[in-house]
């Protein structure tokens, strides 16, 4: 028999899987990582406290749309992330000695540990919250 778009379990049939709703899709460790090192490097143009808002929100939005086998990189990548964007400005920005670079290396990561703190709770409370959430789904 041939396979045609109007005969049954033939792959022409048409038939196209559910669309699921109320799920955000799921997305990929590239995007993941673009996004953790894209806010705070934007939040390095306002500084303070929108900075750490900024770096615990990028966190926090890639935690919630991450698959759940992923969190366990968006956890520790997320502080990474920020120390990483910190320390750099302040190499650049750094002279050229020696003592210059020590000094912008310590003064970067002072800078990054308030944020990196903040991102690492946000990131934390989101995987928690949905691993209580997951956990409800399975028993109703």
């Amino acid at each position: 028999m041939p396979h045609s778009p109007g005969t049954r379990n033939t792959p022409g049939t048409g038939h196209r899987a559910p669309a699921r709703r109320g799920r955000p899709q799921q997305i990929t460790a590239g995007r993941v990582t673009a996004l953790l090192v894209l806010a705070p490097a934007v939040g390095m143009f306002f500084g303070g406290m929108v900075f750490a808002v900024l770096c615990a929100g990028g966190a926090s939005l890639a935690a919630v749309r991450v698959r759940p086998a992923g969190l366990w990189w968006v956890l520790p990548l997320a502080p990474v992330a920020i120390w990483t964007v910190c320390v750099g400005r302040e190499l650049f920005d750094a002279s050229g000695s020696r003592s210059g670079q020590a000094v912008a290396v310590a003064r970067g990561m002072i800078e990054a540990f308030p944020a990196m703190a903040v991102t690492l709770a946000a990131t934390a409370a989101v995987a928690l919250l949905r691993r209580v959430a997951r956990r409800r789904s399975a028993r109703a």
